[in-house]
């Protein structure tokens, strides 16, 4: 028999569960409950379970899919990466973000989740896109980063957590079922609301149209980063099967659909997409979509020679997207390698960048050779 994910398991099937050890129906509710408590770690903490059941479920049950194998701050404690180890040894990294309140605004707590363990788009400015692609997660996985998140954040006195952004490693889109499948525990359980979780993508078409008539309602962010096919297809190679104007049709199609402003992310790098060119582009592209534009100046990745531009470069680009909505968003967790474009599991294979923007096959790890001293 399968272990059972606590996390995403119905009510029907922990009565089930329950009842093959004796256990009354009502121990589920206990359980579906305890799931969401941040300072709960595990089942042995489920004090109102006896001993004995608490033991005998351990054999059939896993109260996370994720163990914490790593974890380091940033931000003065506000940023969180967690390196999240899978029961198959994979790992992902989630990040947990505090932004405390300010006159205008409420304090909230930010999980960034990672869908894939890799990427297989393979944008050559994205650390993640440089591992290539081992597998999906499944939906209990991605629900247990953010509840593995809201517990690192309780333990410092922070959270709850208010907002989950599927920003992490991988495409969102690409593991389509554990996206929304996880999506609709987080709304059912968690207590989040829709409007509150924002899926990113790179472009798949067909799965945006599909998300479009889910009923989810939440923010979809599209990784635009250029304004012309010919570029597009240099960064984002999946622009080569969903060129931008199906594209952009489709995310406009599923902003009119939801009622959710769209969002085009847009990573501005140095002497690639940072001409007022792309910014014209860009600016035409978000008018027409109606939508809010997010600006993210490069993050540095090693062994790349790509990254932000100088100051001034920055200032003449977003000053040629007057008459759209923009933000420039604040590269958190630099510091810790937790920020966007540099989320990667420790040890694992990259690819290098080459001088045409493309990416090299895997390089091979070499293993220290031990002192025999």
């Amino acid at each position: 028999m399968p272990r059972i994910a606590l996390s995403t398991a119905d009510s029907d099937t922990l009565i089930e569960l329950l009842s093959a050890h004796g256990a009354p129906a009502f121990r589920a509710a206990q359980l579906r409950h305890a799931a969401w408590q941040p300072f709960v770690s595990g089942l042995d903490d489920i004090r109102q379970l006896p001993s004995e059941l608490r033991s005998r479920l351990s054999d059939d049950l896993d109260f996370s899919t994720v163990t914490i194998a790593a974890e380091s701050e940033a931000d003065f404690g506000r940023t969180i990466k967690l390196l999240c180890r899978l029961a198959d040894g994979q790992t992902v990294e989630t990040v947990a973000m505090e932004t405390p309140g300010r006159e205008l605004s409420r304090r909230r707590s930010t999980v960034c989740v990672s869908t894939q363990v890799g990427c297989a788009v393979g944008c050559p400015f994205c650390a993640t896109g440089r591992m290539g692609l081992r597998r999906s997660c499944t939906a209990a996985e991605v629900v247990d980063q953010v509840r593995a998140a809201a517990r690192a954040l309780y333990a410092r006195g922070l959270g709850p957590v208010t907002h989950v952004v599927y920003m992490g490693m991988g495409e969102p889109l690409a593991a389509y079922d554990a996206t929304v499948g996880s999506m609709r525990v987080l709304v059912a359980d968690g207590g989040l609301s829709a409007r509150r979780i924002t899926v990113s993508t790179s472009g798949v078409v067909p799965a945006i149209h599909r998300l479009a008539v889910e009923g989810m309602g939440c923010t979809l962010a599209v990784s635009l980063h250029a304004s012309t096919d010919e570029l597009r297809d240099r960064l984002v190679p999946l622009n080569r099967a969903h060129p931008l104007e199906s594209l952009v049709g489709a995310a406009t199609g599923y902003a009119r659909a939801t009622g959710r402003r769209l969002t085009f992310e847009w990573c501005l790098i140095g002497g690639i997409n940072d001409s007022v060119e792309q910014a014209r582009g860009l600016r035409d592209i978000a008018r027409r979509a109606h939508a809010h534009v997010n600006v993210i100046p490069m993050n540095h990745i090693d062994d790349s020679p790509w990254g932000p531009p100088d100051r001034r470069t920055e200032l003449a680009f977003l000053t040629e997207l007057d008459g759209a909505v923009v933000t420039v968003r604040d590269t958190r967790g630099s510091d810790t390698d937790a920020a966007c474009g540099q989320l990667r599991a420790a040890l694992e294979q990259r690819r290098s960048l080459r001088p045409d923007g493309t990416l090299s096959p895997p390089a091979r790890r070499v293993a220290p050779v031990s002192s025999t001293r």
